[in-house]
């Protein structure tokens, strides 16, 4: 008799993989342990994900959605900036492997640029592509901090003022948006 596919065992799957990749990186990510944490069996997760690889780009890919949908609610381009750094800050397993080589593999534009290039339009003015380097300065300073934050760079007592800075930093941008369109 042949089995019954489970319709929610993919959805386990992931969701045992996020807890397992927050807890121990892709080192934690053994198919075993995964298997057993989703409560199926090491060929059943084969069935569902070619490989590891496969598994850290549906990681990968469940940042970029939950991002993206956290940045739909957004308000103002300040208000994306901060909503990005603080994802990035609070999941910093996730916001790094989505940032690793793995993006370069995902298929077609990048959402969460195209979506703020299009706010940018909105709230400022003009078409999405005259914004592309204000959104590309956003991106960086956003990046850069997430990065310097999440590695240690940067001493425990400077940590506040580094946010701060970067909160201060947006407006700046914001402010001379038109010198780099």
């Amino acid at each position: 008799m042949p089995r019954k596919p489970e319709p929610q065992l993919r959805a386990r799957i992931l969701e045992a993989a996020l807890v397992l990749f927050v807890k121990g990186g892709e080192k934690g990510l053994s198919m075993r342990t995964l298997a057993k944490l989703a409560r199926t069996n090491t060929p059943a997760v084969y069935r569902r994900f070619r490989n590891r690889e496969a598994i850290l780009r549906a990681i990968a890919e469940h940042f970029r959605r939950n991002s993206f949908a956290a940045l739909e609610q957004c308000q103002s381009l300040e208000e994306i900036c901060g909503v990005l750094l603080d994802r990035a800050l609070s999941r910093p397993r996730e916001y790094a492997l989505f940032y690793s080589e793995l993006i370069s593999k995902l298929p077609g534009p990048r959402a969460n640029f195209e979506f703020t290039k299009k706010r940018a339009a909105e709230w400022l003015g003009g078409a999405p592509e005259d914004h592309v380097k204000l959104v590309l300065a956003l991106f960086a300073l956003i990046h850069g901090t997430a990065m310097l934050l999440i590695s240690g760079a940067v001493m425990p007592e400077n940590q506040a003022r580094m946010r701060a800075t970067f909160t201060a930093s947006v407006p700046v941008l914001l402010q001379n948006a038109t010198s780099l369109r």
